[in-house]
């Protein structure tokens, strides 16, 4: 458990490195005051469809309140990165203008699993079956782009440890 929230803080401290390298809020497929088009992964929870740059308000609408929350001052955006909790899954926002749009996801626990069926302690082969051989490093993990989103799978010793979604950021 110890690796697992270890792994989960280095990817959280990578993403807020690596938006904070950002010369600019806009993107070029995501320029501020401009609903994002959606067009990416996504995972269902209970049902509902959990999706990289969907509104928030409509996430929260289909998901209810959530267990945990906070927020901090955007460095690559104007206004506030909000992170909010689900227990077996965390997702983070971004803003453009007075909306928050889902930037990333992260699973916590085997309780939640991609469209594709992999969780957390699914095996190689498991993944393999989902995703085929693309996007694996040979070693310890998958990272796979799909439109303007990225999927990355960290596996120790043949079984997930780590499953994370963000948006690119050009």
């Amino acid at each position: 458990m110890k690796k697992l929230i270890a792994i989960l803080l280095a990817l959280s401290l990578m993403l807020c490195f690596a938006a904070c390298g950002e010369t600019t809020p806009d993107t070029p497929d995501q320029p501020q005051n401009k609903e994002p088009v959606q067009d990416s992964y996504s995972f269902t929870y209970n049902g509902k469809k959990v999706a990289l740059h969907a509104p928030m308000t409509e996430v929260i609408a289909a998901l209810g309140k959530e267990k945990s929350y906070s927020e901090s001052a955007s460095c690559a955006f104007e206004g506030l990165d909000k992170t909010y909790g689900y227990g077996s899954f965390y997702i983070q926002t971004y803003p453009i203008g007075d909306k928050d749009y889902v930037y990333s996801f992260w699973f916590v626990d085997d309780m939640v699993e991609t469209d594709e069926g992999i969780c957390i302690g699914s095996t190689l082969a498991d993944v393999q079956t989902a995703y085929g051989t693309e996007g694996y490093n040979g070693s310890n993990a998958y990272q796979l782009t799909k439109g303007s989103g990225q999927l990355t799978i960290i596996l120790e010793n043949d079984a997930v440890t780590s499953i994370q979604y963000v948006i690119i950021a050009e």
